[in-house]
């Protein structure tokens, strides 16, 4: 009686017998007992049965390929063909190789399907049957030429490669390398995402790039688009990736006009800006970079806004820097506001470093005008935790009266010596004053010394002048 072997997928070979030897049945529990070994096996095992299979040479080529057009993560097609030819050699590493009893064979079926479906992803290569996802505005978003070192096939927008770190890095070579005709077709691409890649990590790099190349126009035109919505500009400058972008931008500047655009821009969101650490260096290099005339607004608006950055963690730090600036015209703006609120900033937690600051510029008139201002409130700031500190900075500066501060704290000596903070203050004094007035002050020392003995503060006084 006629009989057909049957391998393990249920598909006949082709071999027909009419008996089956017991050599062969032995070869086939051999090779059922090999089967029910592999069953356990993990994954690795898998993996290395995938690079045996000899038409996976062909995929791999055409993967590589669609790597290079970034569309591996857009191409279910694809991905579909990978999980076939997965599902394929694990069959095939399943039975041993294809043999099976000692007699060579294949699986004829689904070659014929992995051969067909690799005949369908060669026309896709050849553009025979682009997807949707990468067609766009003027037929494919830009096709690059070859020579231009650009690949002949719809890559999708541009923007969506800069978000990559080797495609990024790929449109930087080629910007860096690539003639006018390359600026523009990337630059229009850019321009309708430009907030979005001026805030991305890797993106931005490629706009930064990108900016120092384009066109006075182009400029213009990116300053059009980011100046559009206030709340998204100053979006942008908080942003930690964002406020390099502006910055570079800031160095891209050709005009007059332009400038103007950007600090009036920059000028309206001040206030803002104080919530970033980052945001105050695009402040910094508008007044490192142009000069006052184009400033004018910036400056006005830091002017009137003065105590309220003064007493801001960040604004505080901002104002310091903008002192340190070689701006006369700002630095002069800005010391007389301060002056105007000495006494409120020096009781503020972050605003008497502003103050501190501006006695550490060692300009004297400054110093003398600063110090008159705040006269008559000498032992009202000793008292105070942060306006102590003024107050001893005051004192250790030699080209100013002591006399007039110490005759000032001397209304008030009693609380003082038994103060918290008014007593490092006395401290001070009792180091810095000529000696008519320190005997004035030992004098107010011995009549609250039995007081002073009673109380730890008192007690550090008289520990610190030996008394």
């Amino acid at each position: 009686m006629e009989s057909s072997r049957v391998n393990s997928n249920s598909e006949r070979d082709g071999y027909a017998t009419t008996e089956e030897n017991p050599a062969a049945m032995y070869r086939r529990g051999a090779s059922q007992l090999q089967l029910s070994q592999f069953q356990p096996d993990t994954h690795s095992a898998l993996d290395e049965q995938l690079f045996r299979f000899p038409t996976g040479v062909d995929v791999q080529t055409l993967e590589s390929s669609f790597d290079m057009l970034s569309l591996r993560q857009q191409n279910p097609l694809l991905d579909n063909l990978r999980t076939n030819r997965s599902s394929l050699q694990q069959i095939q590493g399943i039975n041993g190789g294809g043999d099976v009893g000692g007699v060579g064979w294949s699986l004829p079926l689904m070659n014929h399907y992995f051969q067909r479906t690799s005949s369908t992803l060669n026309d896709y290569v050849n553009n025979e049957d682009v997807p949707y996802l990468s067609r766009g505005r003027n037929n494919g978003f830009g096709s690059w030429r070859s020579h231009e070192g650009f690949v002949n096939a719809r890559t999708g927008p541009i923007s969506l490669l800069a978000k990559y770190p080797k495609s990024s890095l790929d449109l930087q070579n080629k910007i860096n390398e690539g003639s006018k005709e390359t600026i523009d077709v990337i630059f229009d691409d850019f321009i309708s995402s430009i907030y979005e890649l001026m805030e991305h990590p890797i993106a931005s790099q490629v706009l930064q790039t990108l900016m120092p190349k384009c066109s006075s126009q182009q400029i213009s035109h990116i300053i059009d688009v980011i100046t559009l919505n206030q709340l998204g500009f100053v979006k942008i400058c908080i942003d930690p990736v964002g406020t390099r972008s502006i910055q570079t931008l800031l160095r891209c500047l050709h005009s007059e006009e332009q400038i103007l655009r950007v600090v009036g821009a920059v000028s309206m969101g001040v206030l803002s800006f104080t919530r970033s650490n980052g945001a105050k260096h695009v402040i910094m290099q508008c007044f490192n970079q142009f000069p006052p005339s184009l400033n004018r607004n910036l400056i006005e608006v830091l002017a009137e806004n003065c105590f309220e950055l003064a007493i801001d963690q960040h604004g505080c730090c901002m104002l310091q820097q903008c002192l340190g600036t070689d701006c006369e015209v700002l630095k002069k703006r800005l010391i007389r506001e301060i002056l105007a609120n000495a006494l409120r900033l020096c009781v503020n937690n972050f605003g008497n470093y502003v103050v501190q600051y501006v006695v550490e510029l060692n300009d004297p008139n400054v110093t003398i005008l600063l110090v008159q201002q705040l006269f008559g409130n000498y032992a009202r700031l000793s008292r105070n935790k942060y306006g102590s500190h003024v107050v001893q900075k005051f004192l250790k500066i030699q080209y100013i009266d002591h006399n007039m501060i110490v005759y000032d704290l001397l209304n008030d000596i009693d609380t003082l010596l038994i103060d918290p903070f008014g007593n490092y203050v006395i401290q001070t004094a009792w180091f810095v004053c000529e000696d008519a007035l320190r005997f004035n002050l030992m004098r107010h020392i011995e009549r609250n010394k039995p007081l002073m003995r009673c109380n730890k503060f008192g007690r550090k006084v008289l520990d610190k002048l030996n008394l």
